[in-house]
């Protein structure tokens, strides 16, 4: 019986033994995956951000052990390694030894492979209990693995300091050096780090950290006298070079995984130097945040992306990405309502009036009055001055004529995802940018263009479009000469500015970039004299000369090779430079405009001699019109134009009124028209 049990006990102790040993491991923990974290390089390489593991930490796992390396972490955390089986009791007794005589805790037993079961199963409390899960890890690790392994678990597991895992990490971290590269002097002191990483941090505690560090070199066994005499003497000098961080708003959208983006870094960099460069101009006008996008042409891909201008300032919103921020574009979307026109049949030569106009709304009786930016009026202009110059009241009667269900359904087809209101819900002030969108969806239907039109525009219309926004001549009237918008090479541009001056944009391409710049503040508190020639334009215009300097090598300054080549159902014809029409000698000027091929114009009747006067009749308001005074709009441009076909003066609610100018004021209103010879007309108008 006693023979039996005691077979029985060794049996048992025999199962145990063999559970400790060679129970399994869960292989999840050894994942590289779990401890490495990744990095994220630019197109060329560059690092631009190292985000955390899932650990916390920032880790580089290490497939072989640098012997320098192994040689001084034995040092420093487990002399006897290669002579124990995970566990060594001989380091427990002394350990308890000495911690009983200094009656604290001084120093402790765990070897190399116990604190690799500790790291490896993230153990914080120091119970029994956790201490003998790390134990009977440890025997299996020493089980399954050679030496060697272990000790590379344990130089890719250990913490290093400042969020450090692994000692590639911190060999880079620390001498901006492969681990293989350490000296012994660097080696000694990494190997100190991972059993107290704060207190020898040299940049705190450097006495305290250049003390272990001695103490570990001394104890190298395969340091020479000599070695070990040049490695007391050596002289450790830390990388300043600070944790990259470059384009986080772009990093933020990246799918995970992701470890190569399409950025350029150096162009990243240009971007922020070029808008701190404006900063104090910004400030001045009241404006805190910017944002800018640069997209390569060719491949669709982003070379920068800056969506605030100072990612890490607290002050303004600096972590909120403006390319991807829903905001007012101003008149940054005429050029679609002139590209729709152009797929209807229009031309550049097509006439508009700029002059003070109501126009017909979805609601009844409600008419919509718009006004230039400037408060004039110039009489009739051709669709290319039109663009070219950014007059409000010729985009609104395009618009008119072609109807803003065309003109949202064909910005939804360009990408612009957040029209989600019915065309009645927009009106006719969708072409002014009374809608939201995004700069990054700007920048890529722009690239549209550059890219003749494909898959949304005909080449004739890209080519129309971006030939009008790459003529200086034809925008001079409006935006002078020698400013931001021009270039020594071809550049298609347009300006834009929102409702009460709350953002200012500038967008424009080549035949190599297209850049959009945003410029704003995230909380919708208004610019103060800021517009997007004088705001986001003189950031367009750095950002554009380093984009293309970086794209074709250097600056084609020179170069008159047009961003899209003239197809071949277009041809260059004559026209009056006034009425779009074909010039007759009593034309005062004569323009070549490009026109569809074979196109036969009618002659230029405008400067034709009338046959007779127009009857008396005021023009302007219509009688029972509708007016709607904008709270967004500064107070100066809520004008009503008075306009009759005779000269006449102007009666308003029985008070005589000198100018032609009423500004709007609230409840109905008799405005009368009295000629010369004492004739009388009056309209009855509502404002609300």
């Amino acid at each position: 019986m006693k023979r039996r049990l005691v077979v029985v006990a060794i049996a048992i102790l025999v199962a145990v033994a063999a559970y400790v040993r060679l129970g399994p491991i869960d292989a999840s923990l050894l994942d590289p995956a779990r401890h490495e974290s990744r990095t994220i390089v630019d197109r060329h390489g560059e690092v631009l951000y190292e985000p955390t593991s899932a650990s916390g930490n920032r880790g580089e796992w290490l497939k072989s052990v640098p012997p320098l390396l192994a040689d001084a972490t034995i040092a420093a955390e487990d002399r006897r390694f290669y002579g124990h089986r995970g566990v060594d009791p001989i380091a427990i007794a002394r350990a308890t030894l000495r911690n009983v005589r200094a009656r604290r805790v001084r120093e402790g037993g765990s070897t190399i492979t116990q604190q690799v079961a500790k790291l490896l199963l993230a153990s914080r409390d120091r119970s029994l209990r956790t201490k003998w899960r790390e134990t009977i890890l440890a025997l299996r690790l020493e089980h399954r693995y050679s030496k060697k392994q272990i000790l590379a678990m344990y130089l890719n597991l250990a913490p290093y300091g400042n969020r450090i895992t692994g000692v590639a990490r911190a060999s880079r971290a620390y001498f901006g050096v492969a681990p293989e590269q350490v000296t012994p002097a660097q080696a000694a002191f990494l190997a100190s780090l991972p059993q107290r990483p704060s207190a020898f941090n040299p940049l705190r505690h450097p006495e305290v950290a250049r003390a272990r560090q001695e103490m570990v070199l001394r104890s190298m066994a395969s340091l020479t006298p000599r070695q070990l005499d040049d490695a007391l003497r050596e002289r450790l000098v830390f990388t300043s070079k600070p944790q990259p961080a470059l384009a986080m708003h772009f990093i933020e959208h990246l799918p995970p995984g992701t470890t190569r983006t399409t950025l350029d870094a150096n162009l990243q960099r240009d971007v922020l130097g070029i808008i701190e460069a404006h900063r104090e101009n910004l400030l001045r006008h009241g404006a805190h945040s910017v944002a800018v996008a640069v997209l390569d042409n060719a491949s669709g891909e982003w070379l920068a992306w800056e969506g605030s201008g100072d990612y890490f300032g607290d002050d303004f919103g600096g972590a909120i990405d403006g390319v991807t921020t829903p905001r007012q574009p101003g008149s940054t979307l005429k050029p679609f309502t002139y590209a729709l026109a152009f797929e209807s049949g229009h031309t550049p030569a097509t006439t508009l009036d700029d002059e003070p106009s109501s126009f017909p709304t979805a609601e009844a009786g409600v008419v919509y009055t718009p006004h230039n930016y400037d408060g004039r009026y110039r009489g009739l202009l051709r669709v290319r001055a039109a663009l070219a110059g950014s007059q409000n009241v010729p985009a609104v009667a395009m618009l008119a004529r072609l109807g803003p269900e065309s003109l949202l359904r064909l910005l939804r087809n360009a990408g612009f995802k957040n029209l989600d209101r019915t065309a009645d819900y927009y009106g006719l002030g969708l072409t002014l940018g009374d809608a939201e969108v995004t700069l990054e969806q700007l920048v890529k239907a722009y690239s549209m263009f550059a890219r003749g039109g494909r898959p949304l525009f005909s080449q004739r219309t890209a080519f129309w479009i971006t030939d009008i926004l790459s003529d200086p001549q034809a925008r001079e009237y409006a935006f002078g000469t020698g400013g931001s918008l021009e270039f020594p090479f071809p550049v298609a541009v347009k300006t834009g500015t929102s409702q009460a001056y709350h953002d200012n944009w500038t967008i424009g391409y080549t035949r190599d970039v297209t850049v959009g710049v945003w410029v704003g503040n995230f909380d919708r508190s208004p610019l103060r004299g800021s517009s997007g020639i004088t705001g986001a334009a003189p950031i367009f215009n750095a950002v554009m000369l380093a984009a293309m300097k970086r794209a074709r090598g250097a600056l084609p300054i020179g170069d008159t090779t047009p961003i899209v080549a003239p197809p071949p159902d277009v041809a260059p014809v004559s026209i009056c430079a006034l009425s779009g029409a074909g010039p007759t000698t009593s034309c005062p000027a004569v323009q070549k405009e490009w026109m569809p091929a074979h196109t036969t114009l009618p002659l230029c009747s405008l400067h034709t001699p009338k046959p007779h006067a127009r009857p008396f009749a005021i023009t302007t308001p219509a009688n029972g019109a509708t007016y709607m005074i904008d709270p967004t709009l500064r107070t100066e441009f809520q004008t009503l134009r008075l306009r009759a076909t005779t000269p006449v003066a102007w009666r308003v609610d029985g008070k005589p009124h000198a100018s032609h100018e009423w500004p709007l004021q609230p409840g109905a209103h008799t405005i009368t028209a009295v000629t010369a010879k004492g004739e009388a007309q009056s309209v009855k108008i509502y404002v609300k």
